[in-house]
């Protein structure tokens, strides 16, 4: 539990910077060329943009070397302290201080995830469950955010346009956790027995494509709503899969249960909070000082 609780922290870091790397690179990119190969195309040629991405994949690795050794029950929720790290990264690029009030959320947030992990006790369950199992999140999976997309096209620029194009990055990355927990068991038989199951292959799509709208959400303009849709959508769906399809558990009984629930709630809240604390520096931090002022 102790290395993939600081593995946890380590790629939590990592998406943290991600995130504002990733969003400075996405300014300025006109919505018609939000949705396609344009896009990446666009966002290719920034080397911020890339930086971002490099940032992104090297979270994505240790995320799965915590995944390979945790349960989705410890890990993801672990995942949310990604907003802890880009409050104060936040603050260095705008050149400003964390207020009273980002420090009480902040340590809101630290408390509720410590109660979390020694009140639920995670444990793991499955590594693979099979592909039948699987059936009922693929049905609702793929509409869901089939239409998302689809209604993100025809809305104008704002927070609508961020929040639809959010719910379908935040989904598809809660999904990808799981994935790549039953991908990495997968190359326990040799790495091309790896690359022949069926969870790697949805792995990289489903991180593909939530990694790819997720920039879309970030291009949208409103990134105080899209960065918290995303942070809480991951852990809650990984969360979910992980207490049904791989069977893992949570101590439940007794009066800890109330504080359980109350650590989760708190958790949720304080993440949404502070997701849009932290949004507005992302999204327009001031302008430098010249040299000749």
């Amino acid at each position: 539990m102790t290395l993939a609780i600081a593995l946890s922290l380590v790629a939590a870091f990592l998406f943290a910077g991600a995130a504002v790397l990733q969003q400075r690179g996405t300014e300025g990119i006109a919505d018609a060329d939000s949705l396609g190969a344009g896009f990446l195309t666009a966002l290719v040629h920034r080397p911020i943009w890339l930086l971002g991405i490099a940032a992104d994949i090297a979270g994505f690795g240790v995320q799965a070397a915590a995944l390979a050794v945790g349960s989705l029950l410890l890990v993801q929720p672990l995942l949310v302290t990604t907003l802890l790290f880009a409050l104060p990264m936040a603050a260095r690029v705008a050149h400003r201080r964390l207020t009273e009030q980002e420090w009480r959320w902040s340590g809101l947030l630290a408390l509720s995830l410590v109660v979390f992990v020694v009140m639920g006790e995670p444990t793991s369950g499955r590594q693979a469950p099979s592909f039948s199992a699987w059936l009922p999140t693929i049905v609702l999976v793929v509409p869901l955010v089939a239409a998302c997309v689809f209604a993100a096209s025809g809305l104008p620029h704002g927070t609508r346009r961020s929040l639809v194009l959010a719910i379908a990055a935040g989904v598809l990355l809660g999904v990808s956790a799981p994935l790549t927990k039953s991908a990495i068991a997968g190359f326990g038989d040799g790495l091309l027995a790896g690359l022949g199951t069926w969870e790697f292959w949805a792995m990289a799509l489903t991180a593909s494509l939530g990694t790819f709208w997720q920039q879309s959400s970030y291009q949208a303009g409103d990134v105080q709503t899209s960065l918290p849709a995303v942070t809480v959508l991951k852990p809650l769906v990984a969360m979910a899969l992980g207490l049904t399809i791989y069977d893992e558990t949570l101590k439940i009984g007794g009066v800890g249960d109330l504080l359980l629930l109350a650590s989760i709630g708190t958790m949720v809240w304080a993440t949404l909070v502070l997701g849009r604390l932290a949004a507005p520096e992302l999204a327009d931090p001031p302008p430098r000082p010249s040299a000749a002022s």
